[in-house]
């Protein structure tokens, strides 16, 4: 498999908040080489399913599931972030995603989730190494999709959509869950995390939807001072290649990404009717939710590009760089109607060509978008 290929999809959502190092394509702490034989087909940046759209079928049921995991046991000061979990679902039919309720017992760090078919990954339900199946992130959303992404360190969260949106979860498929636990505290802790989900009829359904994805990759946070890095994803152009058309997307939820330094992201539209509006801003710190809810939607329709921005005020003596533990993040992560998946970031390899000055006592570091990647939507016509 190329290098080009694996990047296509493991870039495809939220290898980032894996809490990997960006310098590789596979999440660091995954442990995992992709599947090749998932993305065979993914020799270009843009990859369609090759699956023909459904014709509706007959009405479903909402629903309401729970599921609680763990406990798990950590140790005082200890870390886990090398498991994965699963819940098969048993689904012969679609489930149309509409909420996610989420309460978490203190040290569950972060947790990212994802469905793929229920003959991928293939084991008992419960806890187990991720490495043990070879679970990669990437992979996990080639072959189905992103399920939730959770704040870091946050105990209570809601992932829900505007009334008439859902994410389809197609029949026959498993949940996975990649976990990084840390305890904080001076005592062994247990650790669980819970589930309430509902479901939508189909009848219900009008706007079936897809996650996106951005990311300033070469982190470089000088000490003793505030910064801010920022990225732009030139996404018309792309969309113009896949459609011949000018970017037509609206965005209906948004979630941030970063750690305790973390003081501010903001998501800048560039070009069309909203130029220089923000899509999406937080300056709540880490251990608060980040999820946004966009009721009604953001219509991007015509813009240019998307712009990442991050702040970060480091009180410590060293650089801080991209990663776990003490290091940082800066990613964002929605969800739109577009027909296809987006990723877009800057990479490890843009470090050569970051601009940064110092204006108002701020660093201020401009990186380019050297990776932009769409994928199509494999469950849009379900």
């Amino acid at each position: 498999m190329s290098s080009h290929a694996r990047g296509v999809v493991c870039l495809i959502l939220l290898w980032g908040c894996s809490e990997g190092a960006p310098s590789s394509s596979t999440p660091a702490d995954s442990g995992a080489v992709p599947d090749s034989a998932a993305v065979t087909d993914a020799g270009a940046s843009t990859v369609d399913s090759g699956e023909p759209a459904g014709d509706g079928g007959p009405d479903t049921r909402p629903q309401t599931l729970t599921h609680r995991m763990g406990p798990w046991m950590v140790p005082a000061g200890g870390e886990r972030a090398a498991d994965c979990e699963s819940w098969t679902l048993h689904n012969e039919e679609p489930l149309y995603l509409s909420t996610v309720e989420m309460t978490a017992t203190p040290g569950m760090h972060h947790s990212n989730w994802f469905f793929v078919p229920d003959d991928r990954y293939e084991g008992p339900d419960g806890t187990w190494a991720c490495r043990s199946r070879n679970f990669d992130q990437g992979v996990a959303s080639f072959l189905g999709g992103v399920f939730f992404a959770q704040s870091t360190q946050v105990q209570r969260e809601t992932q829900q959509f505007p009334p008439g949106t859902a994410v389809v979860i197609p029949p026959h498929s498993r949940i996975i869950g990649a976990l990084h636990m840390l305890n904080a505290s001076a005592a062994p802790r247990q650790i669980g995390i819970d589930f309430t989900v509902r479901t939508l009829a189909r009848s219900a359904v009008r706007t079936r939807l897809a996650p996106f994805y951005l990311e300033y990759g070469p982190l470089e946070i000088p000490p003793r001072g505030r910064s801010e890095f920022t990225v732009e994803c030139a996404l018309d152009e792309r969309a113009r290649s896949l459609t011949g058309s000018p970017l037509d997307m609206r965005f209906y939820y948004g979630l941030a990404h970063y750690h305790e330094l973390g003081s501010l992201m903001r998501v800048t539209v560039l070009g069309g009717a909203m130029d220089g509006r923000s899509l999406y801003e937080t300056d709540v710190r880490q251990g608060e939710t980040w999820a946004r809810t966009m009721d009604p939607p953001v219509d991007v329709s015509g813009a240019r590009a998307l712009r990442l921005t991050c702040a970060f005020d480091n009180t410590r003596s060293t650089t801080v760089r991209y990663g776990i533990g003490d290091q940082e993040m800066c990613i964002w992560f929605g969800f739109t109607d577009s027909a296809y998946q987006w990723a877009g970031r800057a990479t490890q390899a843009a470090r050569p060509m970051v601009q940064t000055e110092v204006r108002d006592g701020v660093s201020r570091s401009l990186a380019p978008c050297n990776e932009l990647f769409s994928l199509r939507s494999r469950s849009m016509g379900e």
